[in-house]
C-alpha cells in the first residue's frame, strides 16, 4: 500500500511544472562556479608568460685602448689593468650570468684567454689583460656576448690604437 502511494505522490511530482524550475538555479550556480574557476585559471596561465628578453645596452671601460711603444721596437705590448664590461636588458635591467668573450689579434691569448660570467649587477671586471700589437696598424678586440635567457647574442669591437 506504501508502495501505491508512493507511486501516486511521484505522478503529482511528474505532472506539477512548478517543481521543474526549483532545480534550475541549482544547475546555473554550478555552471557558473565551473565557467568562473576556469576563467581563473586561464588568466592565471597568461599572466604568468614573460615577454623575451633582448640584449640592449653593452657598455664597455675603458671604450678605446691606446698601446705604447715604449723602446721604439715596433712591438706594443701592454697589460691593460682593468677592462669593464656592463650588459644591460632592454629594459635597462643587468643581464645576469651573460657570457662574455674577447677575441682578436691583439689579446694574447697565449699567457690569458679572456672570458667570463656576469655578477647580479650585470658586470663583469676583466683584470690585467694582456694586450700585444705589431706596427702602426689600428688592432680590434671582438665582443661577443650571449646570456641565459636572452634571445639575442651581441656582437660588437673595441678597437686598440697604437701610439
Amino acid at each position: 500500500m506504501e508502495f501505491l502511494l508512493w507511486a501516486k505522490d511521484l505522478r503529482k511530482i511528474e505532472l506539477d511544472n512548478r517543481a521543474s524550475i526549483e532545480g534550475l538555479p541549482l544547475q546555473l550556480l554550478i555552471i557558473g562556479l565551473i565557467a568562473s574557476l576556469g576563467t581563473a585559471i586561464v588568466v592565471g596561465w597568461i599572466s604568468s608568460i614573460e615577454a623575451p628578453r633582448f640584449i640592449g645596452d653593452v657598455i664597455i671601460d675603458p671604450d678605446e685602448i691606446i698601446l705604447i711603444d715604449s723602446d721604439g721596437d715596433g712591438q706594443y705590448f701592454e697589460v691593460l689593468e682593468e677592462l669593464t664590461i656592463r650588459v644591460l636588458d632592454t629594459a635597462d635591467k643587468p643581464v645576469v650570468k651573460a657570457t662574455v668573450i674577447l677575441e682578436g689579434g691583439s689579446i694574447d691569448n697565449e699567457h690569458h684567454r679572456v672570458h667570463g660570467t656576469t655578477d647580479s649587477n650585470g658586470i663583469l671586471r676583466f683584470e690585467s689583460v694582456p694586450l700585444r700589437a705589431t706596427g702602426d696598424r689600428i688592432s680590434v678586440i671582438s665582443v661577443s656576448i650571449q646570456g641565459q635567457g636572452i634571445e639575442n647574442e651581441y656582437r660588437g669591437e673595441l678597437l686598440i690604437f697604437p701610439e
